[in-house]
Order: structure tokens, then sequence, then C-alpha cells
């Protein structure tokens, strides 16, 4: 009997090892069939956004600059806030004599 378990576990590990190897190379076959897959897919992006790319640019003319009476206005609202904030932090930070409260301690 001890021998029929040898016979049967040598097949089955036979059996193993083949049905192993066939599941290795199915798995290997799919994997190269993806690799392949998005490496096509890659590439297909990539010109299609050069050719986006190349089109976009060829649509969009640069418009030319103006200077309009909007920006000359935006320019003296944000100096005339400048100079305000400078003024209300002048007027914090600078020394006033009567506001603070002389410290009169006989000694005597």
């Amino acid at each position: 009997m001890s021998h029929n378990v040898e016979v049967e576990g040598v097949t089955m590990a036979k059996s193993y090892s083949r049905e192993r190897a066939l599941f290795r190379d199915a798995a290997n076959s799919a994997f190269g069939r993806q690799r392949d897959v998005i490496e096509s897919a890659g590439k297909l992006l990539s010109e299609l956004t050069q050719l986006a790319g190349r089109k976009l640019v060829q649509k969009t003319p640069l418009a030319p600059k103006r200077s309009g009476i909007g920006g000359f206005i935006a320019t003296g609202l944000a100096v005339a806030i400048v100079a305000g904030a400078a003024y209300v932090a002048w007027q914090v930070l600078r020394t006033d004599d009567n506001a603070w409260i002389d410290d009169e301690f006989d000694v005597d």
C-alpha cells in the first residue's frame, strides 16, 4: 500500500508541476498582452496630445497688449491703499507724549 501512495504522490507532484507551468505561461502571456496594449495606448495618447497642442497654438493668436483707463484707475487705487496703510502704521507707531501717564512717586 505504501508503494501506491508513493506512486500517487509522484503523479500528483508531476501534475501539479505541469499545471503550475501552464498557469505561469498563461499569466506571462496575459501580462505581455496587457503591456503591449498599455504601451500602444500611451503612444496614441502622446500623439494626440502633440496634435492637440499644435492645433491649439495655431488657433489662438496673441492679443495685442493695450493699456486702457482701467489700468490707470487700478494703479491709482493701489497707490492710495498703500499710502493709507502707511499713514495708519505711522499713527499707531509714533510717540505721543500726552498718551502716557507720568509716574510720579514721592521717594522722600
